[in-house]
């Protein structure tokens, strides 16, 4: 059974419901304390792998004399999918939801299933013999017979009664169901004998439920100790093939029948033939062997008939650029694995870059509790911001987390306006947390640019004046698309982003660029003379017809005067507020 989305409420800073649906992989970003880590062991407590604590409880309320209450209780919900086999197994159908509940009095797994809305015929099979007989008569059925006899009599009287939806108990077949989790944190990377044992364990939990397994206890623990021997061997193998400077591993597994895998002695032999204990390992060594034995956990995964939740939690925390690259290729392979589902907490800007943003969760805190929320939707532009995001130049952390997006016409306003704002403000755009994208004279831009208005990123378009006389930027067009024209576009020039710029600077950028070919200098009143018409194209005609080197067009000329300014004070006055705007919006 696939676990396809969890709903989280009094577990840590989670207190109300934070809803999440699992892709594979799904990423979870955001800033520290952000509840990432809260919600991988939500998801290892639903699956019976984490056992939590009172501490685990969010708080609730202050009560009268200052003391923080708990929530009288922490719910975990997920919603799974069955396979045909499994429905048929367990009686549930193709989408089932369970949910474990800790309380005071301790911590239940139950299902949302139909029941008998009668109570007296739910839970049938668990009543002594009186009390069923008792219902039986009440009935008004026969009362003779076993408990076997009775039960299935009461079983048909259950079968033919009014039926509600509710949440009962869940079975122990379906507690053996769920599907394992594994977890590797960022102390992984530098204590490499938890990877491993971690991933020994996996390979010991599959050989324990293999049917092929039998006999006495003793005859189990020396079978199980073999396969797992096998394992170890594979393994130190594959760390040895990965990791050729670190001489000879030795792994040497512990089993203890009824205590499960409870150890592994791991050593590497140094230069000098001596046996050094991993945990003694430089940090360089260990995060070495600790992804190749992630690596190969994957190997191990491909042969498991048993659905598994992988946990990473922050798993580049100390890993170098290179190594980031060889987790991800190790996630894509995992990924792969049609039994496997993966849950990565991560600050990596290369991981969460390299996914689609889609498979991206972002958390963060409103009044000291974890809110998140999904990027995507399943509007067309929402199935594919990704690419859209891609084309117009824009990371999935981009997405996430700059505060102010700007939209600008084109290549001309995108290559001038980061060196304009950095030598008008001294900073650049991406440190006062503002995203420059391109509209290109694009309706899908501006429907971009409604999609982020609508999940609370604040926009802006900034155009040429003459531009509001185009469709796309008129008023009408823009509040069609959700944008109020007074807030969400500024206008810059008398009627370009080019006429902002003095004749003289014009003057001084061609003679020193683009000189003429009839050997004159250029005079600010060759550009005056354009003032009155289309400025920029007549200018770009110009210097193409008069000047001496060959021009690309409009977006390399402006780029040129942009780099050519020396001070701040070159910066025209107009584009200065405009800047000053933009951070103050960002802020």
């Amino acid at each position: 059974m696939l676990l396809r989305s969890v709903d989280v409420c009094g577990f840590r800073s989670i207190d109300e419901h934070v809803s999440i649906e699992l892709g594979n992989p799904t990423i979870l970003a955001g800033h520290n304390d952000a509840g990432k880590s809260a919600v991988l062991d939500s998801i290892a407590f639903l699956l019976g792998e984490y056992v939590p604590t009172d501490r685990d409880r969010t708080y609730a309320e202050r009560l009268e004399n200052g003391d923080l209450k708990r929530v009288a209780e922490t719910v975990v919900e997920g919603t799974f999918e069955l396979r045909a086999t499994e429905q048929e197994e367990l009686g549930l159908p193709r989408v089932t939801r369970l949910r474990r509940v800790f309380r005071e009095s301790g911590v239940v797994l139950e299902t949302l299933t139909m029941v008998p809305e009668d109570e007296q015929l739910r839970d049938i099979p668990a009543q002594k013999v009186d009390v069923l007989r008792f219902r039986l008569q009440s009935y008004g059925e026969s009362t003779d017979g076993l408990k076997g006899d009775l039960v299935e009599r009461l079983e048909a009287v259950a079968a033919s009664s009014a039926k509600v939806e509710a949440w009962v108990a869940a079975t122990s077949d379906l507690r053996r169901a769920l599907p394992r989790t594994l977890r590797f944190d960022a102390t992984s990377t530098q204590n490499p004998e938890e990877a491993i044992l971690s991933t020994l364990k996996s390979s010991y939990a599959s050989h324990l439920a293999s049917d092929e397994i039998k006999g006495t206890v003793q005859e189990i623990t020396a079978e199980l100790e073999t396969r797992i021997a096998a394992d170890a061997e594979e393994l130190r193998e594959h760390i040895k093939a990965k990791c050729e400077d670190i001489g000879e591993i030795t792994i040497r597994p512990t089993v203890q029948l009824q205590g499960g895998l409870r150890a592994t002695e791991i050593s590497a032999r140094n230069a000098r033939g001596e046996d050094v204990h991993l945990g003694q390992s430089g940090a360089g060594r260990s995060r070495r062997i600790a992804l190749a034995v992630w690596e190969h956990q994957a190997r191990l995964l491909k042969d498991s008939t048993q659905d598994i939740v992988l946990l990473y939690d922050e798993p580049d925390t100390h890993l170098d650029y290179a190594h980031q690259r060889g987790f991800m290729r190790i996630l894509a392979e995992q990924v792969a694995l049609p039994n496997v589902q993966i849950v990565v907490a991560t600050h990596s800007m290369n991981l969460i870059d390299g996914v689609d943003i889609s498979s991206v969760i972002h958390l963060w805190h409103e009044d000291s509790r974890t809110v998140a929320s999904r990027i995507t939707d399943d509007t067309e532009v929402g199935s594919h911001l990704g690419a859209i995001a891609a084309s117009l130049g824009l990371r999935n952390t981009v997405l996430l987390h700059e505060r102010l997006f700007v939209g600008v016409e084109g290549e001309t306003e995108s290559r001038a306006f980061p060196v304009l704002f950095k030598l008008a403000t001294g900073r650049h755009l991406e440190s006062c947390g503002i995203a420059l994208w391109g509209c290109g004279n694009n309706d899908g831009a501006l429907r971009f640019a409604e999609y982020l208005t609508k999940h609370d990123r604040q926009v802006l378009l900034v155009v040429d004046a003459d531009s509001r006389d185009q469709k796309l930027f008129r008023d009408a067009n823009l509040e069609r698309c959700g944008l109020d024209p007074s807030h969400h576009l500024l206008e810059v020039g008398v009627r370009e982003f080019e006429d902002t710029f003095s004749d003289a600077q014009w003057a001084a950028c061609a003679n020193l660029n683009w000189p003429r070919s009839d050997g004159e200098k250029w005079s600010e009143e060759h550009f005056q003379s354009h003032r009155d018409s289309k400025f920029s194209s007549k200018v770009e005609h110009m210097l193409r017809e008069q000047g001496s080197v060959d021009i690309s067009g409009k977006p390399q000329i402006m780029a040129t005067l942009a780099l050519g300014l020396q001070s701040a004070d070159e910066v025209p006055q107009t584009l200065r507020d405009l800047f000053d705007e933009l951070i103050r919006r960002a802020d």
